[in-house]
């Protein structure tokens, strides 16, 4: 009895390029934030290209300074959000400033090749000052 011998073809080259990973909606949140607070101009790849009217990142820069922790809340879904447009809530806190707030990620679906979210709305809900 012979068994058949299969043949395999080395690849012509190594693939070119960097790797990128696919974001799911809690990654694009984190890398959204880190964007802001190192360089507005690059947290632009997170953001809606077609639903995002008035973002301020500068502003949202001042609020994410280096000393700030930042955590998700675990939340149910929002009532309102539908299969095309999700909240993310982060809890932030800056011990310095006395700063504590929940900021509210407002993410609708626009795929690409970085991630199906994109942010589209920032808003912020003030804490109990201690």
């Amino acid at each position: 009895m012979q068994f058949g011998v299969l043949m395999y073809k080395q690849p012509i080259r190594p693939s070119v390029g960097a790797y990128i990973p696919y974001l799911n909606d809690c990654g694009v949140a984190t890398c959204f934030l880190e964007a802001v607070q190192i360089n507005p101009d690059t947290a632009w790849a997170f953001v809606s290209k077609i639903c995002a009217q008035n973002l301020d990142l500068e502003a949202l820069q001042e609020i994410l300074s280096q000393d700030v922790s930042y955590r998700q809340v675990p939340i149910a879904a929002y009532i309102n959000d539908t299969n095309n447009s999700m909240t993310r809530a982060i809890y932030i806190e800056d011990p310095k400033r006395n700063l504590k707030r929940v900021l509210h990620l407002r993410m609708v679906k626009e795929p690409d090749k970085y991630g199906p979210w994109k942010i589209y709305s920032v808003e912020q809900e003030e804490c109990a000052r201690i």
